[in-house]
């Protein structure tokens, strides 16, 4: 199955012109072509990259509002404990 190809005349920077001169292939229209298809493809990883991240990160969120939860809720007991424990120790203090 054969590619179409386009032929278009494009200006663009010496720098550029020069970047795509290093890269592999047999003609500066090929070199120019595996250029932009690195950059679709990966554009697309990147993508796929940042889903995942964005779910590893979604979990991880997750797992730390759990976390802080545990810590508000133990932090919670412990005061309600020492509340106790400096009543106990009032009424000792009160005792003969």
């Amino acid at each position: 199955m054969g590619m179409k190809m386009y032929s278009k005349s494009v200006r663009f920077p010496e720098d550029l012109a020069a970047f795509v001169e290093q890269q592999p292939g047999e003609d500066f229209s090929k070199k120019l072509v595996g250029v932009l298809r690195e950059y679709r493809d990966g554009n697309e990883r990147r993508q796929a990259d940042i889903r995942f991240y964005d779910a590893q990160i979604a979990q991880r969120r997750a797992k730390l509002r759990e976390l802080t939860d545990k810590i508000n809720s133990a932090s919670m007991i412990y005061r309600r404990v020492e509340a106790l424990v400096n009543e106990v120790d009032a009424a000792e203090q009160e005792c003969p």
